[in-house]
């Protein structure tokens, strides 16, 4: 299941209610994305849509939201690496 999240501005810091009843909020576009991603938030789920005493996105960063949070799901996931083994050195007196 897709998780949705509705964006706005409230005051200075941007607001996003998650499909799943989370609520996010970040002083800044960079900062709300990528906690969007971090929450499962793909960039084709995230909407603006009018709420009381919230402010609506506009244009330019709506755009500047989508095309981080896209940016973002392109970065390849880290693959934890194994640890080196100790060498294995036996003294020999």
């Amino acid at each position: 299941m897709t998780i949705q999240a509705n964006i706005a501005l409230s005051r200075s810091d941007f607001v996003a209610e998650l499909s799943d009843g989370r609520r996010l909020v970040k002083p800044n576009l960079r900062d709300m994305a990528a906690a969007l991603h971090d929450a499962g938030v793909m960039a084709r789920g995230t909407l603006c849509e009018h709420r009381a005493d919230h402010r609506i996105l506009t244009a330019g960063q709506l755009v500047a939201l989508k095309a981080e949070m896209r940016r973002l799901e392109l970065l390849p996931v880290p693959v934890s690496a194994p640890k080196p083994s100790k060498p294995r050195i036996a003294l020999v007196a």
